[in-house]
């Protein structure tokens, strides 16, 4: 059994041709990126490629390089604490320096994904439940380098995404990010994690991982987000469920 089929079940309704591409684009992730094993982790080509077909399904259609402005991907056993400075650039909340909470993964706007092990493999292990580390923190790579999340600090109309479309994604996005904090105000479901209220650059990543594994349930609850995300990553998942 490949790699691919043991570890990322998400490929397995490719072609051979989208295969060879995704395997082509991780390959090149794995070896033009520093990568590190933290805190005594040994990383092997399997691991790394585990992580990089998970994020290249991200970018399977989209042409171009896949993630240009990434520079380094460092990858924990399990859980880490992030050691907190001063940085707006930083796109993930961050915690109260006195209180430091463990995380299962973090993206940084200078080109730095930092990973759990342990969660990339939880995520990967079941392409249906919506929660995927890989999917969630290169989703942050690929909406700062598209500007496709509004800066926390802009004046109101500035903010123009690099898509086709750039009003109607802005347009669609802030109403379904208002949506989902609608509904977990009123502790009503829905697809996306509630996670993706807590701001817009998490919203992103949230209805990017239900985009790609509860895909026709995003289709059903909101089809204009179905529809932008479809656009944006040139890839119509909901047609394999």
């Amino acid at each position: 059994m490949s790699v691919l089929d043991a570890h990322v079940p998400a490929a397995q309704h490719l072609t051979q041709t989208e295969r060879f591409r995704l395997l082509r684009a991780s390959r090149d992730l794995m070896t033009t990126r520093r990568w590190e094993g933290c805190r005594g982790l040994e990383l092997n080509d399997e691991m790394r490629l585990v992580i990089a077909a998970q994020a290249c399904l991200l970018t399977l259609a989209i042409p171009g390089e896949p993630f240009p402005g990434l520079r380094e991907i460092l990858v924990y056993s399990t859980t880490f604490v992030p050691h907190r400075i001063c940085d707006p650039r930083k796109w993930l909340q961050a915690s109260d320096p006195e209180q430091p909470v463990p995380l299962l993964g973090e993206s940084w706007s200078r080109g730095i994904i930092v990973l759990s092990w342990d969660a990339v493999l939880h995520g990967a292990a079941d392409a249906k439940d919506g929660h995927n580390v890989v999917l969630h923190e290169f989703a942050h790579e690929l909406a700062f380098e598209h500007a496709l999340t509004p800066p926390t600090l802009t004046l109101h109309g500035q903010w123009r995404p690099q898509v086709t479309d750039p009003e109607r994604w802005a347009r669609v996005f802030e109403v379904s990010c208002e949506r989902l904090c609608a509904k977990v105000e009123a502790n009503a479901p829905s697809v996306l994690d509630r996670y993706g209220a807590s701001d817009r650059a998490e919203f992103f990543a949230v209805a990017t991982e239900a985009f790609f594994e509860r895909s026709e349930e995003v289709r059903h609850e909101d089809h204009d987000l179905y529809d932008v995300l479809s656009t944006f990553y040139a890839q119509d998942p909901a047609q394999y469920d």
